[in-house]
């Protein structure tokens, strides 16, 4: 099969945010599958990525016959598919509507015209969770199938480097994207509470201009590290004691948060905010907690619980779990399998 990943963002950023970790993930695994695989991204010329995979630029969707099928990687990815007429599967990381949530009102008009795209010329759509599927049924029907792949985490984890904290306080771990305002108030006031029994870090960034509030600040309390490359990240994942993760707001299927997945697959306990749908692992587990929705008492509380537990027996079934169930290879299984029955492999050369 010959599969181009349209994605509309920069892919030769280096791998620290999600969006970027899981398109190299998902190119190589269909690879490795046998497939052709091209990312199509609104670039000049072409290039190769990683020594592997084939960038090239939009104008190649133009080309009749060079691709089997498109899949578009996010919203916006859905704007750069110009005149391509042939079979599409489009991924939609939440399913927005007229009033929810809240966070995109910047952007909503926009992603409805995304989805109304997807509505009218998709074979499938793709996405992370049973609640979005839901929220895609009623607001489009059923014509088009609905592919779940959840996010996912390597099979094989880089050598563990030194520690990267050096502190004498065990250190609550914040990876990746600070996506809403609250993020930054939970994480600010936790920070605050939790000074001289354990120390809270980023590692990542904020996104919150992205959805109307750029005035949130982090404080002194917080240590940011900023962003880095994955293979760097899980230094601070596997020399941490806790990672911690936050909601985006209050409603469940906006609440998909990947570095669960990765704060397990390092072996690090996980203490998560209510209303998030990746909880269900933590739940599976018995590998960390999870705290009331907006209550930092109960966050502080629990942290202090998790920091008295020996997590030593449990670490290494739960890391065999998530490589096994959880990693980019299998993700892109489902996907390999599905293009092949969508397009009948009997008739593709």
């Amino acid at each position: 099969m010959r599969i181009a990943l349209l994605f509309h963002k920069n892919p030769f950023t280096p791998p620290a945010s999600i969006d970027l970790i899981r398109l190299r993930a998902i190119a190589f695994g269909l690879q490795d599958l046998g497939s052709e695989v091209e990312i199509v991204a609104p670039i000049r010329s072409a290039a190769l990525l990683a020594q592997r995979i084939p960038i090239v630029p939009t104008e190649a969707l133009a080309e009749r016959g060079r691709y089997h099928v498109v899949k578009a990687c996010y919203h916006f990815s859905i704007e750069l598919l110009g005149a391509y007429e042939g079979p599409l599967v489009c991924r939609l990381v939440r399913v927005v509507d007229q009033k929810l949530p809240l966070r995109d009102e910047l952007w909503r008009r926009r992603l409805l015209d995304c989805q109304a795209i997807a509505a009218e010329r998709a074979s499938a759509v793709v996405l992370n969770n049973r609640e979005n599927r839901t929220r895609w049924h009623k607001l489009y029907g059923h014509r088009q199938e609905v592919i779940l792949v959840p996010t996912g985490c390597p099979k094989v984890l880089p050598v563990m480097g030194l520690d990267p904290y050096r502190s004498r306080l065990p250190i609550v771990l914040f990876l990746g994207s600070l996506a809403a305002p609250r993020m930054v108030r939970l994480l600010n006031r936790a920070a605050g509470l939790l000074k001289g029994s354990a120390e809270v870090h980023l590692v990542g960034r904020s996104k919150i201009h992205l959805y109307g509030a750029g005035h949130e600040a982090l404080t002194g309390d917080v240590v940011d590290h900023g962003e880095y490359p994955e293979e760097e990240a899980w230094d601070f994942v596997r020399h941490a004691r806790i990672g911690l993760a936050l909601a985006a707001g209050p409603n469940r299927f906006d609440n998909d948060v990947s570095k669960i997945v990765t704060y397990l697959r390092g072996g690090l306990p996980t203490l998560a905010e209510d209303r998030i749908v990746t909880n269900r692992l933590i739940t599976q587990t018995g590998f960390g907690d999870v705290f009331r929705y907006g209550d930092v008492d109960d966050l502080v509380f629990r942290v202090n619980g998790l920091l008295r537990q020996d997590f030593a027996l449990l670490r290494p079934g739960v890391m065999t779990l998530l490589q096994e169930n959880h990693c980019w290879e299998n993700r892109a299984l489902i996907l390999h399998r599905f293009f092949s029955r969508l397009l009948d492999e009997s008739t593709v050369p």
